[in-house]
């Protein structure tokens, strides 16, 4: 049996890893087809901004990430063709398969908002955290400014991970509370949300801190133009926020391979899953997993990771000739950066939360000194 995992960021490392301990190189050949060498330590971006992680720290071979046995390729994936169990590659032809597995992750949509794109280029006042350069601008940005409006907004969802602008906007206002020169400031969080975040009890503790520290959360809030000249944002029904310094959360949709072919994703590239079983909607023998697919939760590390402990499971039930069992509960994990020494961890599944709303010293340590360790050496080789 011939598995293809499409993509070896987080999701597709450590399903793949998952995978080779639990069968033998007789009974599964596994392939993954990635197309960067290097691997990035995404959920540090918001550390780097902020002088909490050093950049060397965050990245890796991506070669050097996957147990012995898998068959790592350097390329890039141009067309699924599922009626035929194909996928068409940039520079190794065409590659079969048994078994597909999509994780090919998000990209950003920097076609809308309005001006976003020209913003993010002149990396005057507009600035996005989410890759290595726009969080190092960002951070430097932070630094050199000494008063005015600063603006955390997020465009639309689905979003990576649903607390990363509310922690960009406490973070920096406890940074210039820090600095002694808070008061020389304004802060604003927008969301298209009703409120800051979207699942209790956590929605109501955002709320309250951006009360009590006089954080202004404009909420039903969706960015349709960017205006880095005049330092304004609107969104699609008029409404203004001025801004000395806007961080952007930008649109998300899926990769072009799944946007190109046929009945395998949605309209802007999501690949349609079954939420529970990951199993594509269309064709019984393709899933996907991480940040490729269209779960109706937010797209994060620890949902990736217990995405592929999940798969792997129903694979073992289906090369033992069983029906698959194994369900995917959208269970994730989100800590809530707040302030200097304290986080939140929201941890929710798709029909309740389970962790409460406390900000903790502890879940501080654990997201600032211990997650990328544990990322690294226990999440993606699959050991927990």
């Amino acid at each position: 049996m011939r598995v293809l995992v499409l993509g070896g960021g987080s999701v597709g490392t450590m399903f793949a890893n998952r995978m080779r301990k639990a069968f033998s190189k007789d009974e599964v050949e596994i392939i993954v087809l990635e197309r960067s060498e290097k691997h990035i330590y995404q959920p540090a971006f918001t550390l780097l901004v902020f002088d909490l992680e050093d950049q060397k720290n965050i990245i890796r071979p991506t070669k050097d990430l996957f147990f012995e046995g898998i068959n790592l390729i350097i390329d890039e994936a141009t067309k699924i063709d599922p009626q035929n169990n194909k996928v068409a590659t940039k520079r190794h032809g065409e590659i079969s398969y048994d078994y597909l597995v999509i994780a090919t992750g998000a990209t950003f949509n920097l076609d809308e908002p309005e001006g976003i794109k020209e913003g993010l280029e002149k990396g005057k006042n507009v600035f996005s955290f989410y890759d290595m350069e726009g969080a190092l601008k960002l951070g430097k940005a932070l630094k050199d400014i000494d008063g005015g409006t600063i603006v955390s907004s997020l465009c639309d969802l689905p979003i990576k991970c649903p607390a990363a602008p509310i922690k960009f906007i406490l973070m920096a206002e406890d940074m210039m509370r820090a600095r002694g020169i808070r008061d020389k400031f304004k802060f604003v969080l927008t969301s298209p949300l009703p409120q800051a975040f979207s699942r209790e009890p956590y929605a109501s503790k955002i709320d309250e801190i951006c009360r009590r520290r006089g954080v202004e959360v404009v909420s039903n809030f969706s960015p349709g133009e960017v205006d880095h000249e005049k330092g304004v944002l609107r969104d699609y029904s008029g409404k203004e926020v001025e801004f000395d310094l806007l961080s952007l959360v930008p649109s998300l949709e899926g990769e072009n391979v799944v946007q190109g072919s046929e009945d395998v994703g949605d309209a802007v590239g999501w690949v349609s899953c079954d939420k529970h079983h990951m199993v594509n909607r269309t064709f019984s023998n393709i899933y996907g997993i991480g940040d490729a697919s269209d779960f109706p939760t937010s797209k994060t590390a620890s949902g990736a990771r217990k995405q592929a402990a999940i798969l792997t499971e129903r694979m073992k039930e289906i090369v033992r000739g069983e029906k698959p069992a194994a369900t995917y509960d959208g269970h994730i994990i989100c800590p809530i950066l707040t302030r200097d020494k304290r986080v939140i961890f929201a941890e929710f599944n798709y029909t309740e939360s389970i962790s409460p709303s406390l900000e903790s010293y502890v879940n501080w340590v654990v997201k600032v000194y211990m997650l990328r360790s544990l990322y690294f050496n226990l999440m993606l080789p699959g050991l927990v």
